[in-house]
């Protein structure tokens, strides 16, 4: 297995193409190699490939999936997550009742299907910050320190 992360993300603003382009970013900076996809075009059976698993989502009307995630989401139940990391970030509106519910979603049912959380859920209100954008570097490191020490 290579040491690769798959970073995948939903945006239907371009806040969450955003984040995820800045992770590309950081992660490159960091020597940490990744690859960089679309959750609608991703082939689910292609997270056997990597380590890990980096998605960026944000969160649809009442707390729900992106319709973009919907088929991704169910797909994770096809695929042994066993022995792979994952971590979660995206932008939503702190104002929502719901604020970064999918994020939820996607820690549970990875959680569930066996895959190890590397670092705590990061949600970003909006349009990314200076302070955002500290915890997002904060965030890919963790990311890379966890994998280095559990794999």
């Amino acid at each position: 297995m290579s040491d690769k992360i798959a970073l995948i993300y939903a945006s239907k603003s371009g806040r969450n193409e955003k984040v995820a382009q800045y992770l590309n970013q950081q992660f490159a900076t960091l020597k940490q190699p990744i690859e960089l996809a679309e959750m609608a075009s991703f082939p689910i059976e292609h997270l056997a490939d990597f380590a890990g698993v980096v998605l960026v989502s944000y969160t649809y009307y009442e707390g729900q999936l992106p319709d973009e995630a919907v088929a991704f989401f169910d797909a994770l139940e096809t695929v042994d997550l066993r022995g792979k990391y994952y971590a979660l970030t995206g932008s939503s509106s702190i104002q929502h009742r719901y604020f970064g519910r999918a994020l939820d979603l996607f820690d549970q049912k990875l959680a569930h299907l066996g895959a190890q959380r590397a670092t705590a859920v990061l949600k970003i209100n909006l349009d990314s910050d200076r302070a955002d954008l500290a915890r997002l570097d904060a965030f890919c490191q963790q990311i890379i320190d966890f994998a280095q020490n559990n794999h």
